[in-house]
């Protein structure tokens, strides 16, 4: 979340309840396709089933942050989301430190690198993840390409694409059990 480390003290538990908040809820109406989730402070890490179910809740995650209106909360007005999506083999363990299943690797780390090259409103996501995902996948998003960009930390340049939901989709209701 942009803006998120130049917050007061003070507007911190308003952060927590009100954008991560929503982030939660949205995750919860995600639930059946997430394999793993995790914050550290204002990053979100998960970890999806597969690219259809990424791309859905990364779309629905942007919609819930562009309705927000961070001054009605007392947090500032330049807040945005930005989100990065790659596809790519990872270790499921279980984390010694967590005591929880965990996913780690390189590829993680790469999907890390896109974020922060991601404009706010926007999802990014890997070359990898736009294939597999227009692929037949699902045809409820559209993968724009936008360039061979240099990842963050000099990760190396990747070509990136920018996710949407297509024009003819409707808007995406999982169902929860």
């Amino acid at each position: 979340v942009k803006g998120f480390s130049k917050l007061r003290e003070a507007q911190l538990p308003t952060f927590a309840r009100e954008i991560l908040g929503r982030f939660a809820r949205v995750l919860d109406r995600h639930r059946e396709g997430i394999l793993f989730r995790n914050t550290w402070g204002d990053g979100l890490y998960v970890v999806t089933r597969d690219v259809a179910a990424a791309a859905a809740c990364a779309v629905e995650l942007q919609d819930e942050m562009a309705s927000f209106v961070p001054a009605n909360y007392g947090l500032p007005d330049y807040m945005g989301l930005r989100l990065g999506g790659h596809l790519g083999p990872v270790f499921r363990l279980l984390d010694p430190v967590l005591k929880r299943r965990n996913f780690i690797g390189a590829h993680v780390s790469r999907a890390a690198r896109i974020e922060p090259i991601t404009p706010e409103g926007a999802v990014y996501v890997t070359e990898a993840f736009a294939a597999v995902l227009t692929s037949g996948a699902s045809d409820d998003f559209v993968c724009e390409y936008v360039g061979q960009l240099p990842a963050a930390k000099h990760y190396g340049t990747m070509r990136m694409y920018s996710l949407r939901r297509s024009a003819s989709a409707h808007p995406i209701t999982p169902v929860s059990k």
